[in-house]
């Protein structure tokens, strides 16, 4: 039967910046049509933005609002990619996030990996909706957590996309009991001149 006039003149459903198959209403398969052809730009399994838009810090803080609970905090490789882009954390990596002492650890959460850490207001900010650790403080936890080529390559994101890695230099001295501080600085320092275009990752 063909369509009504009324149907014809119904205007479509309003689809927001960020697209999923839920929001355009498409099966999966449509899905990633959509993305080997082009027309849409994944920016994480299962969210999207159309082909030629520039994906923000807050484009890819929504991609994690609904897997994040309140309470905690993305941190480290997660948020180095919420602020300085590139290719999200390779799955199936799960999200780090971190809580404050004497708050509850994240149950029933299996896409998580939560760690308990001491956060000072500062540490953290909001990426649209998401709290998510400041990019000083997430330098400081790269350069000191992660191995050796994954914190050189995320420092040097980080310092491209404008994070104030001397800061964390800065904070790495001035805070007492930070585990592995020395190494830190020295990751920090080598990011820097990386950046820099004066050294070698």
């Amino acid at each position: 039967m063909p369509p009504t006039l009324s149907e014809l003149l119904r205007l479509p459903p309003e689809v927001g910046r960020m697209l999923s198959p839920a929001s355009l209403g498409c099966s999966r398969v449509t899905w990633q049509v959509l993305c080997r052809d082009g027309a849409v730009v994944e920016l994480r399994p299962g969210f999207a933005l159309l082909a030629g838009v520039t994906p923000t810090p807050a484009d890819r803080a929504q991609t994690l609002v609904g897997a994040v609970p309140a309470g905690v905090v993305v941190a480290r490789a997660w948020a180095v990619w919420i602020h300085a882009g590139g290719p999200p954390p390779t799955p199936p990596r799960r999200v780090g996030v971190v809580y404050r002492p004497g708050t509850s650890r994240p149950r029933s959460m299996p896409g998580l990996e939560p760690v308990q850490t001491s956060l000072r207001p500062w540490d953290v900010v909001l990426v649209g909706d998401l709290p998510v650790t400041s990019p000083v403080r997430t330098a400081m936890d790269v350069a000191t957590w992660s191995t050796g080529a994954e914190a050189a390559r995320d420092l040097v994101r980080l310092r491209t996309s404008g994070a104030d890695l001397p800061a964390g230099m800065a904070e790495l001295r001035r805070v007492t009991g930070w585990r592995g501080s020395l190494q830190a600085v020295r990751r920090i320092e080598a990011a820097t001149l990386v950046a820099l275009g004066t050294a070698d990752v």
